[in-house]
């Protein structure tokens, strides 16, 4: 239990020290382009004022990240099956536990890559874009 308590300290030391890589971060001229803000012609140097095409921006931001953070769940759910798989010794009941969280994992694993797949094979062959989001005008 120590070494596990030591293993997750030091995970969290080095993945709380990264830096922020600012990978969705837009400007504020950009948001405008993007129809998320609005200058007022009359008034170009007081800055961009959130339109309700913002909300259709935080959404497909939310969503491009989404697969991530599901295949993230994924690996951390095999990492802790695997260390569950370590720690369970003689006991089958632990054992079988942590198989089942690893089969699991897995399968989430293979969905998401299935779903995908099917979404850029549809995105392929008809042209329409499945794979971004946005509200029709």
């Amino acid at each position: 239990m120590k070494k596990l308590t030591s293993v997750l300290l030091i995970l969290g030391l080095l993945f709380s020290s990264a830096t922020p890589a600012f990978a969705q971060f837009i400007p504020a001229k950009d948001w405008v382009t993007a129809g998320c803000a609005y200058v007022d012609p009359k008034k170009p140097g007081e800055g961009a004022v959130a339109t309700l095409g913002g909300i259709v921006c935080i959404i497909k931001n939310i969503l491009y990240q989404l697969p991530y953070v599901i295949a993230l769940a994924a690996l951390a759910m095999v990492i802790m099956a695997g260390i569950r798989l370590v720690s369970a010794g003689a006991d089958p009941k632990a054992y079988a536990s942590a198989m089942q969280t690893f089969q699991w994992a897995i399968i989430g694993l293979i969905l998401l890559s299935g779903a995908w797949l099917i979404l850029i094979l549809i995105e392929r062959f008809t042209g329409a874009t499945v794979t971004q989001f946005g509200i029709p005008q």
